[in-house]
């Protein structure tokens, strides 16, 4: 990917009109944003408090809005970059021309120095950002006991309704290849842009009010005396197993992602 923004950087260079001009490619250090981890109260009256919330992503990708600046660039970009479709709600399309690339744990509720990088972004107005699901392992350093090891994300936290709370862990696996798509990312790059970009679990989605754990009824999902309700695939029981997948869908989906800007 890297090789191919600057290629498109050379065919700008080629062809823009006038005097010749690279386009402006600007560093911005990326970070896990926990302000999107918030207590929530669920479609089903649960207060739910994240306590931990880690993900395994690949790639994270920066998408511009519109066209290029001639119909030739534009079919020159589409042969050497991806482009990327959104949802309705979000950005629609628009091509990738930034990039954290790398394999990163993104930790929004612990210790751990939140920075994973910079990214390389051209200049441009950003729309959206990008990203692939994947499973933790060793050598992420994690160690061997790591519950994220083999997982997508690891989710935990106490969901209380009617003065009684259940804990619960959330066990994800994506499927290989799962990517979300728009997240929201609002900002024009030029060459004096100077901010930090945070990427961001939104446990409440800003623009539908709906939460990550809608649907979800932890009550009876819990059995008395049995340590914290467990949420992971390959499970016997129906109902465990079908409040695993909606939360994973809901997870996957865009709409619980974005990317904020903080000034320096």
């Amino acid at each position: 990917m890297r090789t191919q923004l600057w290629m498109l950087a050379g065919v700008l260079l080629l062809a823009a009109c006038g005097e010749p001009q690279e386009p402006p490619r600007v560093e911005l250090e990326v970070f896990a944003d926990t302000g999107g981890i918030e207590t929530v109260m669920t479609d089903l009256g649960y207060e739910v408090e994240l306590t931990e919330a880690r993900l395994v992503l690949e790639n994270l990708e920066f998408t511009i809005a519109g066209e290029l600046h001639s119909s030739v660039l534009q079919r020159l970009s589409q042969a050497l970059i991806p482009e990327a479709h959104a949802h309705p709600g979000h950005h629609q399309d628009g091509a990738v021309t930034g990039e954290l690339r790398g394999r990163y744990i993104v930790d929004w509720t612990g210790d751990a120095d939140p920075v994973l990088g910079k990214a390389t972004l051209l200049a441009g107005d950003y729309k959206a950002a990008n990203f692939t699901f994947e499973r933790g392992a060793v050598t992420d350093g994690l160690p061997v006991e790591d519950p994220l090891v083999g997982h997508t994300a690891i989710l935990r936290g106490r969901a209380s309704r009617d003065g009684e709370g259940v804990d619960f862990i959330a066990r994800l696996v994506s499927p290989v290849g799962r990517t979300v798509v728009g997240a929201p990312f609002e900002l024009t790059v030029d060459a004096a842009t100077n901010v930090r970009l945070g990427l961001r679990l939104l446990v409440r989605d800003p623009f539908e009010n709906d939460t990550l754990f809608d649907g979800l009824d932890f009550s009876a999902l819990a059995s008395a005396g049995a340590g914290p309700l467990v949420l992971e695939g390959g499970v016997e029981d129906p109902d465990r197993l079908a409040a695993y997948n909606l939360l994973r869908s809901t997870f996957q989906s865009h709409d619980h992602f974005d990317v904020s800007i903080h000034e320096r």
